[in-house]
């Protein structure tokens, strides 16, 4: 009896071995080298990003936060989420080309700077669709910041660079401003 139990249970464990090797497998679908990627191209885009925090329709808005946020002088632990339009005039909201979309936290407790994950979505002419993605640590006491561009998609698959930020308004009863992005992109 104890060898047919011993017996049983072995075969019910190479049964569920090799059903997750099976399935394991069947997770690769392809594998070949990457191709080698030549003849980079480097396109300098510049957008002014809206961002309202007032009114009826706000395009950033505070999604989290610490209950210690209030007493910091550094907002350390506020979290926003945005969807802001993109234009090339730094004054009309008018002609969109596209959407700032994504999420800020203020994660230093000794000065004001903030974690970025920006998704630029742009939506007209031959961008139509695709992304540039921008991550990294911003200072707001820089004047000029520069943040990582660390991918995208469509015409920017592959994409590295980096952008070149700059506040042109701010109104301090709102906290309403227009940033200057100069987007540095190496694609393929």
């Amino acid at each position: 009896m104890g060898k047919l139990l011993l017996t049983t249970i072995l075969l019910i464990f190479l049964s569920v071995v090799s059903l997750c090797h099976a399935q394991q497998t069947d997770l690769v679908i392809d594998e070949k080298p990457a191709p080698k990627l030549i003849n980079p191209i480097q396109t300098h885009l510049r957008v002014y990003w809206h961002e309202n925090f007032t009114g009826p329709n706000p395009t950033s808005v505070v999604i989290a936060e610490a209950p210690s946020t209030n007493s910091s002088a550094t907002q350390f632990g506020r979290t926003y989420t945005f969807d802001n339009p993109l234009t090339l005039d730094p004054v009309s909201t008018v002609d969109v080309v596209g959407r700032a979309q994504g999420l800020y936290a203020f994660t230093s407790k000794e000065e004001m700077a903030f974690t970025l994950t920006l998704n630029v979505l742009f939506t007209e002419e031959k961008y139509n669709g695709s992304t540039i993605l921008v991550y990294g640590r911003v200072n707001v006491d820089n004047t000029v910041k520069e943040i990582p561009i660390v991918g995208g998609s469509g015409v920017f698959k592959y994409a590295t660079g980096y952008s070149s930020v700059q506040r042109t308004s701010f109104d301090p009863a709102t906290f309403n401003n227009v940033i200057k992005y100069d987007l540095f992109v190496n694609h393929y």
